[in-house]
């Protein structure tokens, strides 16, 4: 049976076994408290290895509402803000179940992409690839990541490209999936970018 404190505010504090999950791995079980109380339970942090199968990995995950993930993402980091914490969107439902909210003791955006592995199999793009073309536009417009996973990757841009629409293209040619089962057109996707600031690859 799983043991609950109760805060001063009334909320579920880490459960022992969450507490045994954040001390064995070395995170500040208070700085993780605070995490918690912004959705509803805490678990160990899945990646992938090079031969694509799960294994576990130095962070926790998050679970929020359903449909929760980014505004709970932005609270998050709100509260971790000047640690040595990080977090990430790490999946999204899409309302048919909880969001997760990756957190690992890093600064490094890459060592989360490290552990997702992103890539696009489907198109013979390994993770190298991705991670290539992610430092690259990293580069060109100061990419901040948003989150990633298995197939798919967000970052908000710093600096636009001065021509979405060639951008559009470019993305396009890479991520073929974002138009052919997303925005329909390169227009429609250079519109949807400049419009939210986000760069979203995904192959299906």
């Amino acid at each position: 049976m799983l043991l609950f404190v109760t805060c001063a505010n009334g909320r579920a504090s880490l459960s022992s076994d969450e507490e045994v999950l954040v001390k064995g791995l070395g995170f500040d079980p208070v700085a993780m408290n605070s995490v918690k109380a912004l959705g509803s339970s805490l678990e160990r942090l899945m990646g992938r290895s090079v031969d694509f199968q799960r294994v576990p990995a130095a962070g926790v995950v998050l679970l929020t509402k359903p449909n929760e993930g980014h505004t709970v993402l932005i609270a998050v980091r709100r509260v971790l803000a000047g640690s040595s914490y990080s977090a990430y969107l790490n999946e999204q439902a899409f309302g048919h179940g909880p969001d997760r909210v990756a957190i690992m003791k890093t600064s490094d955006p890459y060592a989360y992409l490290a552990v997702v592995r992103t890539d696009g199999v489907n198109y013979d793009i390994d993770h190298a690839q991705v991670i290539a073309r992610y430092r690259e536009l990293t580069k060109r417009y100061g990419l901040l990541l948003v989150g990633a996973g298995q197939d798919w990757l967000e970052a908000k841009f710093s600096r636009q490209p001065e021509d979405w629409k060639v951008f559009a293209k470019e993305v396009y040619a890479f991520c073929p999936d974002i138009v052919d089962q997303g925005t329909g057109t390169v227009e429609a996707l250079a519109h949807e970018m400049r419009r939210t600031n986000t760069l979203y690859l995904w192959w299906d």
